[in-house]
């Protein structure tokens, strides 16, 4: 049995507040009334002149004038809210909740999926959606607590959630886009302001972000197209980057490499597999466990390598190398070819005035368009053979510091922990306060701090060959060779004394 009743406003002003323990519909219409349909008893009104309360205790629908404000609704099952021009509260959903052609909204926490389109202003979740939460035509900022299901936001402003356990798909943001942590994939495309990640536990895809991106942790690939300046943290699996208008900064990536048309300079502070970087517009720095391939660096290059280097160079590029072999070297310049053997070679290829600082476990190829200059006899330190061959175990005139020291080292390399030389700066604060919390209350005002990276290995080893110990047969690493060569391309020990070190190290099980 259907109950009805209807009520006069005594001001345009007043708020409505509704409880309702079934399903609740609330629609906005042009009448100046309120009118209840209740689908059990008759609803109870109590109309004051600031606030009018309505309470049913089954289903019932309710149209108000469309310029009224909710400032609170709590419906046992599923509500339903559209066509008001004034703010929606809502304080509890036992079911789903569908809100759309609204003003901005509130919305304390909700049982089901909640939907929301055509929202005017801002929406803000303040505790959690229980759920799946979409979001359509959306004209303010966006901010969530929690949300337990997938987030899907299309056509929205900005955007910061902080806690996602699922998915997060956002589609044309015209501003900032934050998310402090998504427990499953996160993608991002056309993104007007910048795009900031806290930590993913899934995937991590931006395409075509304006501003610039930093990412704290991704723990899957992390994929990136057309977006601005990048500042990385730490990607557990491959990185993949194309397009990037400005500087890219990683500190650690688990995966392979790949990045082409980067706009800046590039530093990657340990990539555990293979590299390729195609198109650099200013000086390269990274550290790579596997093989690297570079072309198109406009800017000098510093880099070490467990496997092979191959580098192709354009004949307006090149300057003045170094490069320390465990393997073969090979120049193409021009119409000559120069090999030679294990060791430390410097020379010069082209007129440009780039610096070429290049440590490989294996060999390198340099090929260019430009003139070979001044290659020199090959030093032979013996230690550069070393590294690509097994020769004894750790000798006894090594002390035990020196050994720790240099397997320490080691692992530094191997793991991409430059904390010692490293200012990382990364930051979420974004309201501009510089405090450094999170402004929950003003996403749609969201700017990121400029990451500042400067990477840089320092190993600082004491050589003492006349130590005495105890033989204790542990085997050398690859990483413990790579660092020595590393030393030596510095000039931080000398060819000697990387022979005397490396021979000592000894070879690898």
């Amino acid at each position: 049995m259907s109950e009805q009743m209807q009520v006069e406003l005594e001001s345009p002003n007043v708020g409505v507040r509704i409880r309702c323990a079934g399903d609740l519909r609330v629609e906005g219409w042009e009448q100046s009334l309120i009118e209840v349909d209740g689908q059990g008893g008759q609803p109870e009104v109590d109309a004051a002149t600031e606030q009018i309360e309505i309470e049913a205790d089954s289903s019932c629908t309710v149209r108000l004038p469309e310029t009224i404000e909710l400032v609170g609704i709590a419906a046992g099952g599923q509500a339903h809210v559209s066509n008001l021009r004034g703010g929606v509260a809502l304080e509890q959903a036992g079911g789903d909740l569908l809100v759309e052609n609204t003003g901005s909204v509130t919305i304390e926490s909700a049982a089901g999926r909640v939907n929301l389109a055509n929202i005017a202003g801002g929406v803000e979740v303040k505790e959690r959606a229980q759920a799946d939460l979409s979001a359509e035509n959306i004209g303010g900022a966006i901010s969530i607590c929690e949300a337990a299901g997938r987030l899907d936001l299309r056509n929205v402003s900005a955007v910061r959630a902080m806690r996602a356990r699922a998915d997060v798909n956002v589609l044309n943001a015209g501003g900032n886009v934050i998310i402090e942590k998504a427990d499953g994939a996160v993608e991002l495309i056309n993104v007007d302001g910048a795009a900031a990640i806290s930590k993913a536990l899934g995937r991590v895809s931006l395409r075509g972000v304006r501003g610039k991106v930093a990412c704290n942790r991704v723990d899957g690939a992390l994929y990136l197209v057309e977006v601005g300046e990048v500042a990385v943290e730490r990607v557990e699996g491959d990185l993949t980057a194309e397009s990037v208008r400005g500087a890219f900064a990683c500190k650690r990536v688990g995966g392979s490499g790949t990045l082409r048309q980067v706009g800046g300079s590039v530093s990657l502070g340990g990539v555990g597999g293979d590299l390729e970087v195609e198109g650099c517009g200013g000086s390269l720095s990274a550290m790579c466990g596997g093989s690297v391939q570079l072309a198109t660096i406009s800017g000098s290059v510093r880099l070490t390598a467990g496997g092979d280097i191959r580098c192709r160079l354009a004949e307006t590029e090149g300057g003045s190398f170094k490069a320390v072999c465990g393997g073969s070297l090979t120049v193409e310049g021009g119409p000559t070819m120069v090999a030679r053997g294990p060791g430390v070679h410097t020379f010069r290829v082209g007129g440009g005035k780039s610096s070429y600082s290049l440590v490989a476990g294996g060999s390198v190829q340099l090929e260019s368009a430009a003139i070979l200059k001044g290659l020199g006899e090959e030093k032979g330190v013996r230690g550069a053979r070393v590294a690509a061959r097994a020769q004894r175990h750790l000798s006894q005139s090594l002390g035990r510091t020196l050994r720790r020291k240099m397997r320490a080292a080691g692992k530094r390399a191997a793991a991409g922990d430059w904390g010692d030389a490293a200012s990382w700066s990364f930051s979420f604060d974004t309201d501009g306060t510089g405090s450094g919390t999170a402004a929950r209350d003003k996403p749609a005002q969201s700017e990121f701090d400029d990451a500042d990276v400067d990477m840089d290995l320092d190993v600082d080893v004491d050589v003492d060959v006349d130590a005495k110990s105890e033989y204790d047969g542990e085997p050398v690493t690859e990483e413990e060779r790579i660092t020595v060569l590393r030393m030596l391309s510095e000039g931080k020990i000398t060819a000697a004394e990387a022979e005397q070190l490396l021979d000592a190290l000894g070879s690898q099980d």
